[in-house]
């Protein structure tokens, strides 16, 4: 028998490939993201970040020139090997502070994306 998960995200989110840079004071990356939302990002990695870890964030969305710089924080951390169905390797990195602009382009690429 299957079992039922019940969806806990607050917001819609959609896969998406955007280059993100991210850090803090004694570390520096860039990756891509793998999905979106107004809530934050996952960024496939065999390196995640700790939970709890506080980064400085900056990406573009495409079709859109405003650079989004923002603070966030890892909320979940995997390092498994991906399985079939299994959730992959990486980190689950909710935005901080987003200023009302960057959401509502968030939100519009969110919603460009929807079918």
């Amino acid at each position: 028998m299957e079992k039922k998960t019940r969806e806990r995200r607050k917001h819609k989110r959609v896969p998406a490939r955007i280059l993100i840079k991210y850090g803090n004071a004694e570390q520096f990356f860039t990756d891509y993201v793998q999905n979106i939302s107004r809530g934050g990002i996952f960024v496939p990695t065999y390196n995640p970040l700790p939970k709890g870890t506080r980064l400085r964030i900056s990406f573009s969305l495409p079709y859109w020139d405003a650079l989004i710089e923002t603070q966030g924080i890892v909320v979940h951390s995997v390092r498994s090997h991906p399985t079939q169905g299994a959730t992959p390797a990486g980190m689950g990195i909710q935005f901080q502070t987003l200023r009302e602009e960057y959401l509502e382009l968030i939100d519009k690429y969110v919603n460009s994306l929807m079918v």
